[in-house]
């Protein structure tokens, strides 16, 4: 259960930095911090199941 909650946090915070770069017009980097998470997240899907 505490894993999960530390991979929730950890998405919590990546993908409010990736807001963050949107609002700030660092599109690049927010694309690519998106991609990295979007790449993350799968893993851990396919781990999970």
């Amino acid at each position: 259960m505490t894993k999960n909650k530390i991979i929730a946090w950890f998405f919590v915070i990546l993908w409010a930095i990736v807001l963050y770069l949107t609002l700030t017009n660092k599109m690049m980097l927010a694309m690519d911090l998106m991609a990295i998470g979007m790449f993350l997240d799968a893993i851990k899907c396919l781990i999970k199941s």
